[in-house]
């Protein structure tokens, strides 16, 4: 009667246990509820301050050896400025060499054309000679001799005529053969100036005078000029919840201080894996991300390149 008495003890006390542990739980999971379901007002992305354009890598569309760098960090530059020169010496002696025999080709020119017309005058003077023999030979007063040595000399000259013209031709074409190598010559002189691609401002110069340069090489950083934007990655787990035209505080990373405010312009379509910061492409992510471009009301104080933090209000 003690045993079985014990034994009811002992169930009622595990029962009660059980009960009270099944409650405690049902309570954690109540307490958790999903992610959509949670109150949200600010979303915060991390972010880059970037130029609106986005930074250029220019590169080289030839190699060679740096010559002299013309524009350093820090200056603000205009389309087509001289950003770097390559050694073209070889190029620029081809260029003279070849302006050299045009000129040369264009006085040949000059002198069988003054040629061909004393020719033609010639010609034309002959001709009207050889119509007056004519008559008088018709008319007995010259002799057949006479006649025919004029005819005779008409035709030379008529062959002489077309022997100039011809050799005018062949310079003309010379002369155009020239030109075209000159263009040639020109654009590579040209290729030996490394151009700024528009206007804007030079962040990173990577090469020096002396060095050499591979083709299509990186040799600056550019940033186009235009307005400075916040690119930044919103986590998909909120992603959905971000729209054009939400205002956005832009901070430090690590501080509270608010250091500049936008709204959002631009939502991507669609998720990515994370790359606005990671440091190895092959970088393995649990997550992607939807990336949102931010318009700046005021870019005082702001670094092109910066990592921020951005407070998206829902």
């Amino acid at each position: 009667m003690r045993n079985s008495l014990c034994s009811l003890v002992v169930i009622a006390v595990l029962s009660t246990c059980q009960k009270s542990d099944q409650a405690e739980a049902n309570k954690r999971v109540s307490s958790l509820k999903a992610p959509s379901e949670v109150k949200v007002d600010v979303i915060i992305a991390t972010g880059r301050v970037v130029p609106e354009r986005d930074i250029i890598e220019v590169s080289t569309p030839t190699g060679g050896v740096v010559k002299a760098v013309m524009k350093k960090e820090g200056d603000q530059v205009s389309q087509n400025d001289i950003l770097v020169l390559l050694e073209d010496d070889i190029a620029r002696n081809k260029l003279k060499e070849i302006q050299t025999q045009i000129q040369s080709q264009q006085s040949q020119i000059a002198i069988e054309r003054v040629q061909l017309r004393e020719v033609q005058i010639n010609l034309l003077h002959k001709n009207s000679l050889l119509t007056k023999t004519k008559r008088l030979l018709e008319k007995g007063a010259e002799t057949q001799q006479v006649y025919d040595d004029l005819l005779t000399e008409v035709s030379i000259l008529e062959i002489t005529l077309q022997k100039a013209k011809v050799k005018i031709q062949a310079a003309v074409s010379k002369v155009n053969e020239l030109k075209a190598l000159l263009n040639t010559a020109q654009a590579e002189v040209k290729e030996r100036q490394l151009l700024s691609p528009s206007d804007g401002l030079i962040l990173n110069m990577l090469v020096n005078k002396g060095e050499a340069i591979n083709q299509y090489a990186t040799y600056a950083a550019f940033a186009p000029k235009g307005s400075l934007i916040v690119r930044a990655e919103v986590d998909e787990l909120f992603s959905a919840r971000v729209k054009k035209g939400q205002k956005v505080e832009i901070v430090n990373t690590g501080s509270d201080q608010v250091i500049a405010s936008g709204e959002i312009t631009l939502v991507a379509p669609y998720l990515k894996k994370k790359s606005l910061f990671s440091e190895k492409s092959d970088e393995q992510e649990d997550r992607r991300v939807r990336e949102v471009k931010i318009a700046l009301d005021s870019e005082k104080g702001l670094i092109i390149n910066a990592k921020v933090e951005c407070k998206i209000k829902l």
